[in-house]
C-alpha cells in the first residue's frame, strides 16, 4: 500500500453514523509508516465545521455551542469554511484504528491530549 510523503497536505474527514461528514481539516503529514500515520496541523489551517459550531467557536457562546451539538446529533448541520486556531496538533493514527491519539500543544507546552 503507498504511503503519504512527508509533508503532504492531506485531508482530516470526520464522519457521521449516517457517513455524511460533519468535519473537515487540513493536516500535514510528519511520517506515514506501517505503524502509524503522524499529522500535524497549526493554526491558521483550512478547516469546515458546522456552521453554528464555528459560531460558538468564534463567539464564545456556550448556548449556541449546545445547540450545535443537538443539531449534530440530530443530524443537522452545514458546514461553513474556518480556521484552527489556539493550538498546535499533533496525531498518530494506526493504519487499522478507528479513532487517533490527539496532543494538543499550547505555548507552554503541553496542554492536553
Amino acid at each position: 500500500m503507498q504511503g503519504f510523503e512527508t509533508g503532504q497536505t492531506v485531508v482530516r474527514r470526520d464522519v457521521y453514523r449516517s457517513g455524511r461528514v460533519w468535519g473537515e481539516q487540513a493536516l500535514r503529514v510528519v511520517i506515514d509508516t506501517s505503524e502509524a500515520l503522524v499529522t500535524a496541523c497549526a493554526p491558521g489551517a483550512e478547516a469546515r465545521w458546522p456552521v453554528l459550531y464555528a459560531r460558538a467557536r468564534a463567539d464564545g457562546d456556550r448556548a449556541v455551542r449546545t445547540e450545535a451539538f443537538d443539531a449534530m446529533a440530530a443530524g443537522e448541520w452545514e458546514l461553513a469554511p474556518t480556521v484552527w486556531h489556539e493550538t498546535e496538533l499533533l496525531l498518530w493514527k494506526p493504519p487499522a484504528a478507528r479513532f487517533s491519539i490527539n496532543a494538543f500543544y499550547a505555548e507552554a507546552g503541553m496542554r492536553n491530549w
